[in-house]
């Protein structure tokens, strides 16, 4: 499985499987590629960040997950102003996913 998130045109393509894509369809947003068997191939979500977003709330570790870095540099993007987040008194980070998802 392939995985790729465009944030700067608010696109994810999920392939399932390599193939020669025969046929799509889209409904909700959601781009289904099937191959000449009627086989899913992959997904397209348009407009992702919508798609994934309401206002779910996530921890450090799971924003550092969704971002692909580490501790250190979230902790310090934080610091520069890059990243909105909120502190639940004096505990841990939180942030909105959507806010992340539109950063990639």
């Amino acid at each position: 499985m392939k995985i790729v998130h465009r944030p700067d045109v608010d696109f994810i393509s999920i392939d399932f499987k390599d193939g020669i894509e025969a046929k799509s369809y889209f409904e909700n947003g959601i781009v289904v590629r099937l191959d000449r068997r009627g086989n899913v191939l992959g997904l397209d979500i348009t407009d992702s960040s919508e798609f994934f977003s309401g206002e779910e709330e996530i921890d450090l570790k799971q924003a550092c997950v969704l971002l692909k870095v580490s501790e250190s540099t979230l902790r310090r993007r934080i610091k520069q102003g890059l990243i909105p987040y909120r502190k639940k008194g004096n505990k841990d980070y939180r942030f909105k996913r959507k806010d992340l998802l539109k950063l990639g």
